[in-house]
């Protein structure tokens, strides 16, 4: 069995070096340039744990985090369907970084525990992630998923059981935007490395978070990207929302940024499952 985290951890690791010392003259002052860096990939799946931060600036944020299990390689590598999030940065709201793979998606207040349930729905970035997980891998050819028929406690119990990946096509973190020009540079400068990454993954759908119209060819950087390191995805439906490479057999979506409030889970579940009626063998080829 391929270990496909430990490929992932060599990249970071190279990666991070890399970060720290091409910016050590862009800041001569700072002795601890890798927490900066954001380390990202298969989600952890192990115990729950609390987790206060600390900024720089006096405020303190309590978070419930989640621990490596130790068996995210097994689970990635047995997945039916190997979904993976490509998004911007990480807004760390100006301060160090934290380990994507750690986060848990629950309301930030250490009077509710995690196995609650409590959806922190007040972060539309983590709030949309959960559904759309939720939706994708629960719809089927002859069963699509009403935004409606489903509540928040289902969806966080469901994706809690899910293997799934997320990565960064900027690992610097950043703050609460990522101008164009800014995650352009970040793509361009660290291509290889990205390729490496998202391919040595190899999911089966990647979810592209960051649909603009004003981007030439498909409107998004991530599925820009993913065009240029060896995939041949063509859009499948008018809106543009799913496209496909037939020779690799695998999918992505055109999503908006998971952070935007007008957000379209209706249209991304609704072209998702009209695809999955075009293309059945799709589905088949990833029952197990």
């Amino acid at each position: 069995m391929k270990n496909y985290v430990a490929e992932n951890e060599r990249i970071l690791k190279e990666w991070r070096n890399v970060y720290v010392n091409n910016n050590q003259s862009k800041y001569p002052d700072c002795t601890n340039l890798h927490e900066y860096f954001t380390p990202d990939g298969i989600m952890f799946k192990g115990e729950f744990l609390p987790d206060r931060r600390n900024y720089s600036d006096g405020k303190s944020v309590f978070r419930w985090k989640r621990n490596c299990s130790g068996e995210e390689n097994t689970l990635w590598a047995n997945a039916p369907m190997r979904v993976l999030y490509l998004t911007k940065d990480q807004n760390s709201y100006g301060d160090v970084a934290w380990d994507v793979r750690s986060e848990s998606f629950r309301y930030r207040d250490e009077n509710y525990k995690p196995d609650e349930m409590w959806l922190d729905t007040g972060v539309a970035f983590y709030r949309n992630l959960v559904y759309s997980l939720y939706g994708i891998l629960k719809t089927t050819i002859d069963q699509p998923q009403d935004y409606n028929k489903f509540t928040d406690k289902d969806a966080l119990s469901f994706v809690d059981k899910q293997i799934f990946a997320r990565i960064n096509c900027k690992k610097e973190v950043g703050n609460d935007k990522c101008p164009d020009d800014v995650l352009l540079d970040a793509i361009n400068r660290d291509k290889s490395f990205l390729e490496r990454q998202i391919n040595g993954l190899d999911a089966d759908i990647f979810v592209c978070c960051g649909y603009t119209q004003s981007i030439p060819d498909t409107g998004n950087r991530m599925l820009n990207l993913l065009n240029t390191i060896g995939y041949h995805f063509k859009p499948q439906d008018e809106e543009k929302w799913i496209f496909y490479d037939s020779d690799k057999n695998k999918v992505a979506i055109n999503s908006y940024h998971l952070s935007y409030l007008r957000f379209d889970y209706v249209g991304m579940i609704s072209a998702y499952h009209e695809f999955l009626k075009k293309h059945p063998a799709f589905s088949e080829s990833h029952r197990k």
